[in-house]
């Protein structure tokens, strides 16, 4: 039976009597106010199959909408009983049981790029466009999307970003239990899909493998389901905010059920634009890795849609202008608040799900929000950091002004005034106090002929001392203490190595200059003079006991020097896009290592002029695949912001949301392979307001 709740406002009774449990719904009159700024749409309509017992059902009304802040959409869904799960269906759809909801709203559509874009600084999703659903957004992601939005519009934040745990009292944004996706999915049907049982129908409402084209469409392109929501069937599948278990139903609470207190998978719902007719009915359920895994859905199947508790307040906080609108505030009159039902806390974020999360901490793999309310695009820039006051949740940074007694003279690109951009910037956006420092190491210098020969370190160290202007080729410049500093550099890499290795913190980026991926064993040039990043996989190994490293290089130019020192070593994944032809000449890609470490050196040469699109590619279609293959300890990046699309040496046009975005995939990556173990070390980047942007942008992804 399905019924409604209404409060104590008249009503009408109608039953299904096509249905295998009879149905009956009974509807409001509503006539308080709509509050300008969210969109609640009023749905009066019934299941095709339903009739009154004494004259013909209620025409179906038009919905009645304003929009939110964030542009999104919402149906008031209104309080009801249903039949939830199915008795045809698979084994953790069973059995068929009742179960009771109060009112809620939902979004009408499921969240945009562009509604994504409004809070969050980088788009993760695969199928760009605007009215495309998000995708490829973590169930952490997507619960933290739903805290933004909802300071964006001053309501209160569902869910506590140390502990995951979903305060339902509260009147903000979350994700929809697994029950309230289903029942707003039915919209009145007992059926396998909301239009009925005719799977021929299925086209008409959803995109899914026959008519996807193999990936997502708009939104709302499709007809909607009785309530007036769109794409509830296929597009994305859809995160819900309960923890997976195949067999919750036999236990299930009969009210307002918000799923197991624990487990190692959430729920995905609705089915996606890859998935079969089966896969998109009503009743199909999914338990999926929070973090993401391979077994059911692609990444760029999953996104999500918010609800919000349905109050008063959500209805009539200010009124808004006479009119249709208004007729839907008495519909929530009497209705008990949503609340936490079982009783029971919630377990913190599932951390077998994402490994590296410390202490089950849900926002380890995310981003916290400040205390603040910012709106618009500036919670994209203040509301981001780490998740809580503890280091193992924060993101590491290397820095001392060391790094800058190394003096290139007046005019060289690389010079100090390189990280005092990136410091300026950071503690300007609010940043730098959010990141947990680290201080170089005191012990480097033994470390160094782990890549170098002894010879060439006492080269550099002679020549310093001796007061030359260049080492071994012109472009490299030294002065008296350049040597301290460059081994202060390799202290600082080793440095984050260990907090990273130990816990303390979950990744880090070192602003440390002189660079180092040119740097030769017997040899500087390019402005380097030691590797720091190949020292750093040398020591990760021996210190930390490391089998397998991967080192992602995606400065504009070929890391020739860190190529070379692992050109035979098959336990380093050395990965390298750069722009070719183009100094020093080397990263074709046919060179692909030598001996037993052939195929572990992968080059991706792009022309000069490409952009994101282009590095995404690369790193989607080739880096992503040979990582998961290899599956790396640790993960360290040469993070050189030369192929910045006004850089005063490179000539590629990559902008900070694409480094953002390349940063997201190479995190990904780290937080599948190997606990989030990642290790950033500055490499090029000569325009300094580019440079200081394109850091920002990492280190706020790296953060999240």
């Amino acid at each position: 039976m399905m019924s409604g709740r209404g409060s104590g406002a008249p009503s009408v009774v109608v039953w299904c009597g096509t249905a295998a449990l009879g149905c009956a719904w009974r509807f409001a009159q509503p006539r308080a106010a709509v509050p300008h700024g969210t969109i609640i749409v009023l749905v009066f309509t019934l299941a095709a199959s339903c009739h009154r017992a004494e004259e013909p059902a209620p025409v179906a009304e038009s919905p009645k909408a304003i929009a939110t802040k964030t542009g999104a959409e919402m149906v008031l869904i209104p309080a009801g009983r249903f039949g939830m799960g199915s008795t045809a269906g698979r084994p953790d759809e069973a059995p068929l049981h009742e179960v009771s909801l109060d009112a809620f709203l939902m979004d009408r559509t499921e969240v945009t790029q562009e509604q994504y874009a409004k809070l969050v600084a980088a788009n993760p999703s695969h199928f760009k466009a605007p009215d495309r659903p998000v995708e490829q957004v973590s169930w952490a992601d997507a619960a933290m999307y739903c805290n933004l939005r909802s300071r964006d519009e001053g309501l209160d934040p569902c869910y506590d970003e140390k502990t995951a745990k979903c305060n339902f009292r509260a009147n903000g944004y979350r994700l929809p239990t697994e029950a309230e996706w289903e029942y707003a999915c039915r919209a009145g049907s007992d059926d396998a899909y909301s239009f009925g049982a005719d799977e021929r129908q299925l086209k008409q409402f959803a995109w899914y493998a026959e008519n996807a084209s193999k990936k997502t469409q708009s939104v709302a392109q499709k007809k909607p389901n009785a309530w007036g929501l769109f794409d509830m069937h296929g597009n994305v599948a859809e995160w819900c905010n309960d923890v997976y278990e195949p067999g919750y139903y036999r236990a299930s609470p009969a009210e307002n059920p918000t799923g197991p207190a624990d487990g190692e998978k959430y729920v995905l719902r609705g089915g996606a634009w890859n998935s079969t007719a089966g896969g998109c009915r009503a009743a199909t359920r999914i338990g999926e890795d929070p973090g993401f895994q391979d077994a059911c859905f692609a990444r760029d199947a999953i996104g999500f849609r918010c609800v919000r508790r349905a109050t008063d307040d959500a209805a009539a906080p200010g009124g808004g202008a006479e009119g249709p609108e208004k007729t839907v505030g008495n519909a929530l009159r009497g209705i008990p608040p949503y609340r936490h039902f079982n009783g029971t806390p919630r377990r913190a974020f599932p951390t077998a799900g994402l490994p590296g999360i410390a202490q089950g901490s849900i926002f380890a793999a995310t981003w916290l929000v400040g205390q603040s309310a910012p709106t618009g695009g500036q919670a994209a820039r203040a509301t981001q950091g780490p998740a809580s006051n503890s280091s193992a949740t924060k993101t590491g940074l290397v820095y001392s002004d060391i790094y800058l007694r190394h003096n290139t003279g007046p005019g060289h690109p690389e010079r100090p005034q390189r990280l005092t951009a990136i410091v300026q910037r950071l503690e300007a956006q609010g940043l730098l106090s959010r990141l947990e420092r680290l201080a170089p190491g005191a012990s480097a210098e033994q470390w160094l002929t782990t890549v170098h020969t002894p010879a060439y370190v006492e080269h550099v160290r002679a020549a310093c001392r001796d007061g030359v202007a260049t080492l071994d080729s012109r472009d490299t410049p030294v002065s008296r203490q350049s040597y301290e500093a460059a081994v202060a550099a390799v202290g600082g890499v080793l440095a984050a190595v260990d907090a990273v290795m130990e816990g303390k913190v979950r990744n880090a980026f070192c602003a440390v200059r002189p660079p180092g991926h040119h740097a030769m064993k017997d040899r500087a040039m390019g402005f380097c003079l030691f590797n720091n990043v190949a020292i750093a996989a040398r020591y990760a190994m021996k210190k930390h006991h490391v089998k397998k490293v991967l080192i992602v290089d995606w400065d504009v130019h070929h890391g020739n020097g860190t190529q070379a020192a692992f050109n035979d070593d098959p336990n380093v994944l050395y990965f390298s896009v750069h722009q070719h032809p183009f100094y020093p000449g080397t990263g074709t890609a046919d060179e692909k290592g030598e001996g037993k470490a052939i195929g572990t050196k992968i080059n991706v040469p792009l022309p000069a002029g490409s952009g994101d699109e282009d590095y995404q590619k690369a790193f989607e279609r080739t880096l992503r695949p040979a990582a998961l293959a290899f599956q790396p300890e640790l993960v360290l990046v040469s993070a050189g912001f030369d192929a910045y699309e006004h850089d005063l040496l490179g000539r590629m046009k990559v902008t900070p949301r694409g480094f953002a975005e390349l940063t997201r995939i190479v995190k990904a990556i780290a937080e599948r392979c190997c606990r989030g173990r990642l290790v950033s070390v500055l490499e090029g980047g000569y325009n300094l307001d580019g440079l200081a942007a394109c850091v920002e942008a990492h280190l706020r992804t790296l953060s999240q």
